[in-house]
């Protein structure tokens, strides 16, 4: 039971560690992963959602997609569903999230899409917001190599016990 306990702890500190470094490295090759805050297209994407979003061509783009895209309104960051695509001198996108009644009230042009989401995870958003604060930064990378360091010295402790019995054991024998 100590082993599958020290396996899980050991499981959950790689684990964030590995959430940490994609958080950062995503933007690198141009993905993007945002936490979804709203719940306008649910249920496929619930709130707290982890959206991992990559870039595509326009052309690649077509109705039934979810995009993301910054509102022409206000620059926030949105994930919606495409529900027209218009090619032409003016080529832009009509949307609408799942959860709502109507369409966005608004076109989203071309240069305002991000990409297109490919998966999502539930709950994970929650988790990557935090790991953008400054202390959950520390924590994240903090935490988990003072709990490597702590198991380290831990065994290293149990080696130098055993040696120490095993000397002990070898003196009663002369």
């Amino acid at each position: 039971m100590k082993k599958v306990a020290e396996y899980f702890g050991f499981s959950i500190v790689i684990l964030f560690m590995i959430a940490a470094v994609l958080t950062f490295l995503a933007p690198r090759f141009g993905w993007r992963m945002d936490a979804v805050m709203s719940g306008s297209m649910e249920p496929q994407l619930k709130v707290g959602s982890l959206v991992t979003t990559r870039p595509v061509e326009f052309k690649d783009i077509k109705i039934g997609d979810t995009i993301t895209f910054y509102c022409p309104l206000d620059k926030e960051m949105i994930s919606h569903r495409v529900t027209a695509v218009e090619s032409g001198t003016l080529s832009y996108f009509r949307t609408k999230g799942d959860a709502n009644d109507d369409p966005d009230p608004f076109i989203v042009p071309v240069q305002n899409v991000v990409g297109r989401v490919c998966f999502h995870i539930l709950y994970l958003g929650y988790a990557t917001q935090f790991i953008k604060t400054p202390l959950g930064m520390l924590l994240t990378l903090c935490i988990p190599g003072l709990i490597l360091i702590a198991m380290e010295i831990r065994n290293i402790r149990q080696v130098l016990h055993d040696r120490q019995v095993k000397g002990v054991a070898d003196r009663l024998q002369r």
